[in-house]
This record gives structure tokens, C-alpha cells and sequence, in this order.
């Protein structure tokens, strides 16, 4: 069941730049800190991004607008296993930061960063998780951390409130495998067990949504659009990076109290941001539209040509027997 829409709750996000706020939060936001697609002046630009390609010594986070100051915290799954609770920045820009030693260690591959954030509000526990999936990774270091999923395959915290599993984030070369198009399997977690009736939302950087409820293993199917249609040919490019937002909600008839404010229903919800990449078939069908356009010239041309040549009417010296 989806939270209470009364209640107008925003879903609590992590960024790699501080959201825009307005009057009952941002929701899925542009970031402003922008940097340009060609790098010249005058063309639209996009949220900066993270690689997995290009590590840095420390990872910093912002966080979109906290309900409460007093009960948050969070957590960050290496992919050893090991835990680390990095202090929450609280105030007019929250965020968070930890380090993320250089080379071949405990976190080369995904990093599962989590911010859990509750508080009681018109009856109600309203517990809220910020999920960021970062991969620490450089090919300098080397790719035998591939032969061990769990370096790129994001797991899980059991005890973690609400979250969201996508299946399948980076191939075993740690490159970002998401496409448009593809079926994302999604599964939705509560306190780490598979949970029925969420409601998932996602939603891209153009605007476009899709809504679907979690099955009874807790799982969901959501295919990716295709939004990505450059005006023209010469500027499509292969390495374009879009945006998406996943949600989940849910919520369960269940009494209690929390920092001595006494609930009657509990509302979860999660949100966890991706990217995604053009499909094969979207570059390949482009590398085709360019031969048979190179085709169509090349034959058109020999087409003028032979044309031009049958015109062309041989010389022929007449001479009189006078």
C-alpha cells in the first residue's frame, strides 16, 4: 500500500549535488549544478554524474530536506561486508561524506550507502531511506575483483527499513549496464525480507512515469523507455547517460510509539536514483541509418554518372568528296 498522499510526503534523496527546494520539498528534482553535453556554450546541460571509472579518495553526498535533525542516521555496505556509520550534516544542507581508500581493498565495487530518517506525524511513523549505489572502481587496479559477484552486484542490509533491489547494475567489468528499453527486476525489501502490495513509481529525467505493485515474492518488472532521440544523427551519442528515480511505499496497519509520540500506522518509503544508457539497437540502428545514407550517395552518384556518359555523343569527322 502507497503512503498516504494527505500526508504530501516527499521521497528522502541522496545527490551528488544539493536539490533545489520548494515549498513541500523537491521530489525528483534536476540538480543545479550542471555541466554542459558538447562542453560549448549554448547547449542544454545535464546533472553532473558519477563514474565508476574515476575514484576519488572521498565520497560526498547531499541530501534533500530533513524532516527531523534528531533521528537520522547513516550506513554504508562495503563490499567486503564490513559496515561503516558515516555522521549525518544536518542543517540548511544536509549531506554526508566518508572515505573511500585508493586501490585494489576493502571497497573496490559497489558501495551501499543508506540514510534512514523517522518521525512521527499526524499518527504516524513515517520512516523514510535515501539509498546511493556508488562503485569505486579503476582499471588501474586491475578486474579480478570481477570473479567475485558481490563486488558488483549491490547486497543488501537486513536491517534497513524499506529498500530497493534493482538486479542487475554493472556487467563483471564494472561498466554500468542499465539500458533503455530492458526490463529492470526489481525487488522491494522490508527489514530485509521480500514484501507483497508496494508500490513502486519510477520516474525519468523527461517526465515520463510508470506505477506497478510488487507481487507476492516481492518482486516487480518495469521496462525502460525510450526517451533518448537527439534532433539529429550527428548528435547522438552512445555514451549519453539519462536519469531515473525508483520508489517504493508502503505501508502497515501497525501501533506503536517512537521518541514518546504514540502512532497508529507505519508509512515506508524508499527511493534509490540510477542512470541508463542507450540500448545496442538504438546506436547500432544509427551506424546503419549512416551506411545506408553513405550507400544511397555512392549509388546516386555513379547513377549521375553513367547518366552524364550516355548523354555524351561520340565525335565524328565528316569529310566531303568534292
Amino acid at each position: 500500500m502507497p503512503v498516504n498522499a494527505a500526508l504530501q510526503v516527499e521521497p528522502l534523496q541522496l545527490s551528488l549535488n544539493a536539490f533545489p527546494f520548494n515549498g513541500e520539498g523537491c521530489g525528483y528534482c534536476p540538480v543545479p549544478e550542471t555541466i554542459s553535453d558538447t562542453g560549448k556554450a549554448g547547449r542544454r546541460s545535464r546533472p553532473v554524474q558519477e563514474s565508476e571509472h574515476r575514484p576519488t579518495p572521498q565520497k560526498k553526498y547531499h541530501l534533500t530536506r530533513l524532516r527531523t535533525y534528531n533521528n537520522v542516521k547513516a550506513f554504508v555496505r562495503r563490499p567486503d561486508g564490513t559496515l561503516i556509520e558515516p555522521t549525518v550534516r544536518v542543517g540548511m544542507k544536509p549531506g554526508l561524506s566518508f572515505a573511500t581508500p585508493m586501490g585494489d581493498g576493502p571497497v573496490h565495487g559497489a558501495n551501499n550507502v543508506y540514510v534512514v530518517e523517522q518521525s512521527v506525524t499526524e499518527n504516524r511513523l513515517l520512516v523514510r531511506t535515501a539509498q546511493w549505489i556508488t562503485m569505486h572502481h579503476s582499471c588501474g587496479w586491475g578486474h579480478d575483483a570481477k570473479f567475485d559477484s558481490t563486488r558488483t552486484t549491490p547486497q543488501t542490509l537486513g536491517f534497513i527499513p524499506l529498500e530497493v533491489h534493482i538486479d542487475k547494475l554493472w556487467d563483471t567489468n564494472f561498466h554500468a549496464s542499465v539500458t533503455s528499453g530492458e526490463q529492470l527486476l526489481v525487488t522491494v525489501l522490508l527489514y530485509g525480507k521480500p514484501v507483497a502490495g508496494a508500490q513502486l513509481t519510477l520516474t525519468t529525467e523527461q517526465g515520463w512515469s510508470k506505477k506497478i505493485n510488487t507481487n507476492e515474492n516481492g518482486t516487480a518488472s518495469l521496462q525502460m523507455i525510450r526517451d533518448y532521440y537527439p534532433s539529429s544523427w550527428d548528435r547522438f551519442r552512445r555514451g549519453y547517460r539519462g536519469k531515473f528515480l525508483l520508489t517504493a511505499e508502503y505501508d502497515a496497519e501497525q501501533a506503536g510509539e517512537y521518541n514518546n509520540k504514540p502512532y497508529e500506522q507505519i508509512s515506508y518509503i524508499a527511493s534509490l536514483p540510477w542512470k541508463y544508457s542507450p540500448s545496442k539497437q538504438d546506436y547500432s540502428s544509427y551506424r546503419y541509418g549512416l551506411l545506408i545514407a553513405a550507400l544511397t550517395m555512392t549509388v546516386s552518384g555513379i547513377g549521375i554518372y553513367a547518366y552524364r556518359e550516355r548523354r555524351k555523343k561520340p565525335y565524328k569527322r565528316i569529310s566531303f568528296d568534292e
